[in-house]
């Protein structure tokens, strides 16, 4: 089986509004997928399509290689783990919160004691059994929730936000986790840099499509007489350019200087450095310059620079890196 889910022409409306429109996208099974993108771009509407709590109002849902249809979503649930942004837990210890959703699921009771023990030591958490929902911190509160997903050994497991509302030393567990996970994984994240460093594949959504995953400097705006405009700049895209309510900039097509170029590059902005992250054989920048770029540049590059944190730099790019949509 080679995916989790196959999307053909999917749309979703929330009243009038159109939040998803998705023409094709494939899920791969036993893999960890990240699904990327800004409030707003239709991340959580999308998870719970995949999670079957909500249908879609039209397209080709197809779930572990079999088409799928609303009146069988009570059996889909069943086959899948979906944990919101803030997971419910029911009054009482976190051993009974595991046992009451094995019963819900018509787990056979001989099986309780060993599923529970099972998931709370793969989280680490076995001391947490005993303890009261109004005992946990919200780090324990997602862990025994977590615990719970598990316990039921789901073919999908499906994380909302997982990272929000938690504090460092409960992110970086999760991270862990996350990373490690040998079936079929998805979570959305607004963090590209999180996603990309967790995941087998990361998706990105804008205005509720699927776009192309290099693509992490995304902007709204409006496009007229060839210019695209932000709520904070003016951008040129390629000549000829006539739709789109979205540009992305590639991260790695855009020169960072000192002082400003004169190039034959027809973008140029101004703005201060506020991160500098060392991924994978380079060195990402983020700077603030009316919107948030990241910049990919090599760690010669950055050298030669000297760049710091609060430093004001310029970036320069061709209109060839814009991409619209």
């Amino acid at each position: 089986m080679n995916h989790a889910y196959q999307l053909t022409n999917l749309k979703f409306n929330y009243d009038l509004k159109e939040t998803l429109h998705i023409k094709s996208l494939s899920i791969k099974s036993n893999q960890i997928t990240a699904l990327f993108g800004a409030n707003g771009s239709g991340k959580s509407t999308l998870l719970n399509i995949l999670a079957f709590v909500i249908p879609p109002r039209e397209g080709q849902l197809d779930f572990l290689g079999l088409p799928t249809f609303p009146k069988q979503a009570p059996t889909y649930r069943k086959q899948i783990a979906f944990l919101t942004q803030r997971p419910y837990l029911l009054q009482g210890t976190v051993k009974q919160n595991i046992s009451t959703a094995l019963k819900i699921r018509c787990i056979p009771t001989s099986l309780h004691a060993e599923r529970i023990a099972t998931s709370l030591d793969y989280l680490g958490i076995t001391n947490l059994a005993h303890r009261t929902v109004d005992e946990l911190s919200d780090g324990e509160k997602q862990k025994s929730a977590l615990a719970r997903a598990l316990a039921l050994t789901p073919d999908v497991l499906i994380l909302d936000e997982p990272f929000s509302y938690l504090d460092q030393a409960s992110k970086n567990n999760l991270e862990s986790f996350v990373k490690d996970y040998q079936k079929t994984l998805i979570f959305s994240t607004h963090n590209h840099l999180q996603g990309s460093a967790l995941s087998d594949e990361v998706i990105t959504l804008a205005a509720g499509k699927p776009v192309p995953n290099a693509m992490i400097n995304i902007f709204a705006g409006q496009l007229s007489n060839n210019y695209f405009k932000t709520t904070q700049l003016t951008l040129i895209p390629p000549d000829q350019t006539t739709t789109g309510t979205h540009i992305s900039i590639d991260p790695s097509q855009i020169v960072l200087s000192r002082l400003a170029l004169s190039s034959s590059m027809r973008n140029h902005f101004q703005g201060k450095i506020t991160a500098i992250i060392e991924d994978l054989n380079n060195v990402r920048v983020t700077i603030k310059a009316g919107e948030i770029f990241h910049a990919m540049i090599t760690h010669q590059a950055s050298d030669d620079l000297k760049l710091n944190i609060g430093d004001e730099v310029w970036l320069n790019f061709k209109s060839n890196a814009v991409t619209v949509f």
